[in-house]
Formats: C-alpha cells, structure tokens, sequence
C-alpha cells in the first residue's frame, strides 16, 4: 500500500515517536472503478483513522483477501447446482445405475459404495453458495471488530504508560529526597538501596509497557495492510457520543440483533437446506438457541456499557478532586507551605486521574462499539 510518510502517531495521553518506514505498494482487494478516487487516496495515505478501519479490512487484510480467493474458487463448484444436495442425488443415481449395469460383483460392490457414499453426502450437506457468502462475511466482521479493539488497547496502553512515567518522576525525587535526608543523619543507607530498587522497578514496568505497545501497534497495522517495519500516523479514537447511550432501547434493539444477526441467517439457511430429518431438527434447536443467545448478548452487552459508563463518571469525579487537590499544592508550594516532593505527589495524582479517566473513556467507547456490533449482527 502506497503510504506517506508521517511518523508521529499522536495519543489520546502522549505523542509516541516512532521510526519511519517506507511502506511497500500492496494490491487491494477490491478493482479501482469500486470507489472514488479520494476514497482510495485516503485509505492508500499513510494515516490510520478510526473511521477507516472497515474499508482496510476488505482491501487489505491477508486473510479476507484470502477468504475471497477461497470463495471464488468455490462458486464455480457452487453455481453448478446452488445447493450441492442435488448434485450429490445425481452421482448417486448414476452409481446406483452402474451398479445394476455392472459384470461381476466387485464392479458392483464399487458402484454401490460409491452410490451410498453420495447418498449420505446429499443427505447431510447444509453448504450452498448463500452459506459460504455469509461464512466469509462473518470471518471479515469478526476481524474488523478485533482490528477496532486493538486499536483501542493501543490508546490504553499508552495512558497507562503515561502514568508510570510520571510516577518514576515521583520516584526519582523521593531517591534525590531520601539521600538528602540520609546526608543530615534523618534516613539510611538501606532507605536509600529501597527508594532507588523503586526507581529500577518503575523502570521495568515501563520497558514492558513500551514493548507492549508497540507489539500492540505491529499487530494493528499488519492487520491493515502495513509492513511490521511501517509507521503510519495513527490517528485518535472518536470521541464517546454520549447520545448513543440516551437512544439505547433494549426491547428495540434486540428485535433489530435478530432481524441482522449473521449466525441465525446461516443456521437458517443450513436447516431450510438439509433433507434429513435429524439434521433438520438439530438446526431448528440451534436457530431458537440462536435467538434466545441473541436476546442475552443484547442484555449482557447493554449492562457492560451502563458499567463502564458508571466507570467513566467515576473517574471524572475523582480527576476533579485531584485536579483541585493539584491547583491547591501548587499554591502552597508557591508560598513555600509544602516541599516540592508533595507537590509532586499531588501532581502525580492529578496524571494517574486523568490517565485512568481517559482509560475509562476508552473502555466505555468500547463498550459501546461492542453493543453497535451485535445490533449489526456480529457476536463472537
């Protein structure tokens, strides 16, 4: 895919400074004339946005490209009769045929086998062309829903990583504090030893963390299209419209998940096309488990958004606190009422709340993606 070549991929918490690399032109999934020339200029730039991710998907994610060279291959099979099951009729009767046509009886054995093998294949064959169409449709849904989560564990990584940074900080001065203390007979060497393995483990925590991150960041655009050596400009995650959670309507949006969900549509495409009786009823048990666990997902999913949405206020009314608690110590710090080490305590906190409310914003944009998701017909 043919990318510019911003490097700056800009945080909800932080900036992180990557690398540049010059991505490789890659053949998209889909024929030119399929979109409009800015369509494809914005998804063949080297900025990811939010809003794009779909879109990248179908043209450029290996595996689609891979499930509709597969589907293709098989539509010709399939577009000789669209349900197998009369295919597999017609070999065996012509076996059945051979058989009776047959000089001795091994020939005969042979016919017959091979006309009961056909037979039991007509009988449980469920596959038709509409099945394998909603099969790759539900494998490229379920890849752009983990393509959008990812992206959104990306943005939480980051302001987690934005407040151990700032509590190393913290912890740096308490070392600078204690030795000073320990030079006026008030600390000890092992007070010290201890503030300093703080340090180092703040240390660790955040070469971790910036290894996940950009494990996480790798895992994203190859998803997408990228190299694992690219560095695309990754735009931020929209903001949370607080009026979808107002429009929420469980009783509505339930019968919309049933009417759009993708596994009941195949489950009731392979019972209308079974011919066996058993077979049939074990579609028709797993077509009402279907709208039972349809009705359930809707449920579970809305409680998980009013959670995370309850999460959310909560880490609003905590940064409030800190951000007033923050502006006092910088006062009193200004007159010379509290050591610099409290302030910096205070300030420490203010960036953990705040990092932890933008955390929450995103788990509740998320929430709220997931809910979208299953009104759309996609459940995993």
């Amino acid at each position: 895919m043919k990318r510019k070549h911003a490097a700056i991929p800009v945080s909800l918490c932080m900036a992180a400074v990557l690398s540049l690399g010059l991505p490789i032109q890659a053949l998209a999934g889909s024929p030119e004339f399929s979109r409009t020339a800015e369509e494809w200029a914005r998804l063949r730039d080297n900025v990811l946005e939010y809003g794009e991710i779909e879109a990248l998907v179908h043209e450029y994610n290996v595996t689609v490209l891979n499930n509709e060279r597969q589907y293709e291959l098989q539509r010709r099979e399939l577009d000789i009769a669209d349900n197998k099951t009369a295919a597999y009729w017609d070999q065996a009767a012509r076996n059945w045929e051979a058989a009776g046509q047959a000089t001795n009886d091994a020939e005969r054995a042979q016919f017959e086998a091979a006309a009961l093998t056909a037979e039991q294949s007509a009988i449980t064959n469920v596959q038709d062309r509409e099945t394998a169409r909603i099969e790759k449709t539900i494998a490229e849904k379920n890849i752009v829903k983990q393509a959008q989560s990812t992206m959104n564990t990306y943005y939480q990584l980051q302001c987690q990583l934005t407040s151990l940074r700032k509590n190393r900080e913290l912890l740096a001065a308490m070392v600078t504090s204690t030795q000073g203390r320990q030079s006026q007979g008030m600390a000890t060497a092992a007070d010290v030893l201890d503030a300093q393995q703080k340090v180092q483990n703040a240390d660790a925590q955040i070469i971790a963390m910036e290894s996940q991150i950009e494990s996480t960041r790798q895992n994203l655009i190859v998803m997408l299209g990228w190299k694992q050596g690219d560095a695309p400009e990754i735009r931020n995650i929209p903001e949370v419209d607080m009026n979808r959670i107002a429009a929420m309507n469980m009783e509505l949006d339930t019968q919309t998940a049933i009417a759009a969900d993708y596994t009941l549509k195949l489950d009731e495409r392979k019972e209308g096309n079974t011919s066996n009786e058993t077979n049939r009823n074990l579609y028709h048990q797993k077509v009402s488990d279907d709208r039972q666990q349809i009705a359930v997902a809707v449920s579970d999913s809305y409680q998980k958004v009013m959670q995370a949405k309850a999460n959310f206020d909560e880490a609003a009314l905590n940064l409030d606190v800190a951000s007033k608690n923050w502006n006092t110590s910088n006062t009193k710090y200004q007159l010379g009422t509290i050591s610099r080490i409290e302030n910096l305590q205070a300030e420490a906190a203010f960036v953990t709340a705040q990092s932890e409310m933008e955390q929450k914003k995103l788990e509740l944009f998320q929430a709220l993606e997931n809910y979208d998701w299953i009104i759309k017909g996609v459940r995993s």
